[in-house]
């Protein structure tokens, strides 16, 4: 591993040889020709600064407005097409090519459990339309510089899938740091919270199950805590200056 893992890289130059690492976000592998020693050698696949912990070596881009999906990201998408048997999603204008929702990816009303059939692609729309804002994760990311597709995949019919009746923000993705928990319930219970990765932010009107577990589950209301002490100190100051 060569001694300059604190200088910014561009797309395409080598960053390491040999079996000495582990890829990262932000890079790619290649075999190098058989005259050249043969072997696999780290390459970047965006401008940025290197990154490494223990074996495994990334690359942060500079630009902080584009997002790079990575694996298990929570992301909120808007739905621009339906194919014969997957939806297209938009991650953010930045975000490069459109990520893919696959059928087999979400979940059938009524939570049943079966092979996909033709009758529910034909019956596509019904699930998800063109416009539709849908909140999944991220289930697989392209292994090269050429095929840097994402692929997501909806994980429950509770907090997965189409969002509704709520209001989108958008911020630059590196506003959005990965965490534990990207659903939160604040202001009393009475907002929830949603944190793509992608910088899309859904804020609603709490529901019974958001309210059930911000009330019943310590983990969420300590990782919370700063969140609630803030908004309580906001009403009570506009309780004094009425």
């Amino acid at each position: 591993m060569a001694n300059t893992l604190t200088h910014l890289v561009v797309p395409g130059q080598i960053i390491a040889e040999g079996d000495d690492f582990l890829r990262g976000h932000g890079t790619y592998v290649e075999s190098k020709k058989q005259k050249d020693g043969g072997g696999e050698r780290l390459v970047a696949s965006v401008a940025g600064r290197i990154e490494r912990v223990n074996k495994l070596v990334s690359v942060i881009p500079v630009s902080s407005s584009v997002y790079r999906g990575h694996v298990g990201d929570l992301v909120i998408g808007r739905i621009t097409s339906v194919q014969n048997t997957r939806w297209r999603v938009l991650l953010g204008e930045n975000a490069g090519k459109l990520a893919q929702l696959p059928l087999s990816g979400v979940h059938l009303p009524g939570g049943v459990q079966r092979m996909r059939t033709q009758q529910d692609s034909r019956e596509m729309r019904k699930l998800f339309q063109e416009g539709d804002l849908v909140c999944a994760e991220v289930h697989n990311v392209g292994n090269n510089t050429n095929d840097n597709s994402i692929s997501l995949h909806t994980r429950s019919l509770v907090r997965y899938g189409k969002l509704e009746n709520g209001c989108l923000i958008v911020v630059p993705p590196s506003l959005v740091p990965r965490r534990k928990n990207h659903f939160v319930v604040m202001a009393k219970n009475t907002i929830s919270l949603v944190l793509g990765n992608n910088g899309y932010i859904w804020i609603q009107r709490a529901l019974p199950h958001d309210q059930e577990e911000g009330q019943g589950d310590d983990n969420s209301n300590e990782a919370n805590k700063s969140t609630l002490l803030l908004a309580e100190h906001q009403e009570k100051i506009h309780r004094e200056h009425k």
